[in-house]
């Protein structure tokens, strides 16, 4: 293959040439660039951050996550206490014990993101990347401006937390989920406004850190899309945090007011109601991140709401420019961005592009939440005829020894006990679920299930339980 000398920064005035430019090295970025270069072709990346990862490495994902593992560590810490280990108590930490282990996650993933780039040749422009046409694309950075061609163009730009102008954001008091990450202390009450994902990961979190949580939304349920089962479960969960929820309820006003020593947040509820907390966490949430592109000098359009338009193999009104990953829309998960960023590359090489149905979900709230396939609402839609199973982890030597009470729940057509849906709620559900994905996608059956022999003791002997069950209702 045709291979350049690597470079940090082209000379102005000269225009180099790609087979394949991609915008934006997040997840859909990285992963339709390391595509491109195992097809050969020759790869450049243009990303106007000094570092790799995108929103997911730098400030969502990984960071949220790694918090998320670190307050469970020090939560089994404590609980450690009752077999006589000495343990760290929980109030006493400062926020640099938490910021320590995310800092390191983000610095080793985006050293290997890098690593994956020089081994491939993949080369990495710094800059800000506007359209001249389909095919140029200006490079701007403080070194000044560059104009590269591209023969096709992947747009992987991300998304960033809406703010929405009604919030006095001051990124101390009010935060959204990026600055929510720069606190200099644990609050001791936090109010969430928004009850989606986000909202709801966060809320679990800092309330398993003993912070007082309070989670305002004007919609009707947590997690609108989630099943029936797992999302009273959750509530239950929440409850017994001490997590409080007020849904329905409409804002009328959110303002930052100073107390004797300090500020706090108030939220206004057209009820009467006021919520007062240390911090408010806005998470409304999130917008593309194509304003800066220059999309109509390529004739590439959006939506209403600012999403990039794409075809089923996530291919734009213009031949040559892709588009994946959060501006596209929904799902807007790391793992569905990597998938259409390959799959995107693919088609542009003439490749076949397999439309993917089938697509895990995981939320990371206290317990952890993961689902793939149909819901108990979506078969009662589409009048399918269909049953449930159930399992339920504490019931199983390796729940009990874990502590866990958590839920695995099949759905299944009644004629032909084909598998439609699995949802679960509980340790390592995020992990269980991929049984699931696979069941689902290859029309598994009950009796796959029950004649199969799992590993005692484990969570995973749940699906055989949940199998039986299920059986035993027909």
């Amino acid at each position: 293959r045709r291979v350049r000398p690597r470079v940090a920064w082209a000379h102005r005035g000269s225009c180099m040439r790609y087979d394949l430019l991609v915008i934006g090295a997040g997840p859909a970025g990285w992963s339709a660039a390391l595509q491109g270069a195992k097809l050969g072709l020759e790869v450049a990346v243009v990303e106007r951050g000094i570092m790799l990862g995108g929103a997911c490495v730098q400030t969502g994902t990984l960071p949220s996550k790694a918090l998320r593992h670190t307050v469970l560590e020090l939560v089994n810490s404590r609980r450690a206490s009752q077999l006589g280990v000495h343990a760290t108590q929980i109030r006493p930490l400062s926020i640099n014990d938490l910021r320590g282990p995310r800092d390191m996650l983000i610095a080793n993933h985006q050293q290997t993101i890098r690593s994956f780039f020089d081994r491939n040749r993949v080369q990495v422009l710094p800059g800000s990347a506007s359209f001249v046409s389909p095919r140029r694309i200006r490079i701007a950075n403080r070194d000044g401006e560059q104009i590269v061609e591209a023969d096709h163009v992947v747009i992987a730009t991300g998304s960033r937390p809406r703010r929405p102008e009604e919030m006095p954001f001051d990124d101390h008091v009010i935060v959204d989920s990026d600055t929510l990450l720069d606190l200099d202390s644990i609050p001791k009450s936090l109010a969430v406004i928004g009850s989606g994902v986000i909202g709801c990961e966060y809320a679990t979190v800092f309330a398993m850190l003993g912070t007082r949580v309070t989670i305002v939304d004007r919609r009707e349920k947590l997690l609108r899309d989630l099943d029936a089962d797992i999302l009273d479960h959750l509530r239950h969960s929440m409850f017994s945090m001490g997590i409080r929820v007020l849904m329905p309820e409409r804002i009328s006003g959110v303002r930052i007011e100073t107390q004797k020593r300090h500020q706090e947040g108030v939220v206004y509820l057209e009820s009467g109601r006021t919520v007062r907390a240390e911090r408010v966490l806005v998470a409304a949430g999130r917008v593309a991140n194509v304003d800066a592109l220059d999309l109509a000098r390529a004739g590439v359009q959006t939506s209403e709401s600012g999403l990039i338009k794409v075809d089923t193999c996530f291919r734009t009104e213009v031949e040559n420019v892709y588009a994946v990953g959060d501006v596209i829309g929904l799902p807007a998960l790391a793992s569905t961005s990597m998938h259409q960023g390959r799959l995107a590359v693919l088609h542009a090489m003439g490749r076949p592009c397999p439309a993917t149905s089938t697509l895990p979900v995981a939320i990371y709230t206290i317990p952890e939440i993961s689902s793939v396939g149909r819901t108990e609402e979506q078969c009662r839609a589409e009048e399918i005829p269909y049953e449930i199973g159930i399992a339920r982890t504490n019931e199983t030597p390796r729940g009990q020894i874990v502590r866990d009470e958590g839920v695995l729940k099949l759905i299944f057509r009644r004629d032909t006990r084909e598998i439609l849906g699995v949802h679960m709620i509980g340790a390592s559900a995020s992990e269980l679920i991929h049984v699931g994905l696979m069941l689902v996608q290859m029309k598994g059956t009950l009796d796959d299930v029950q004649g199969a022999v799992f590993n005692y003791p484990t969570l995973s002997e749940a699906y055989r339980i949940a199998a039986l069950d299920g059986l035993n209702r027909l």
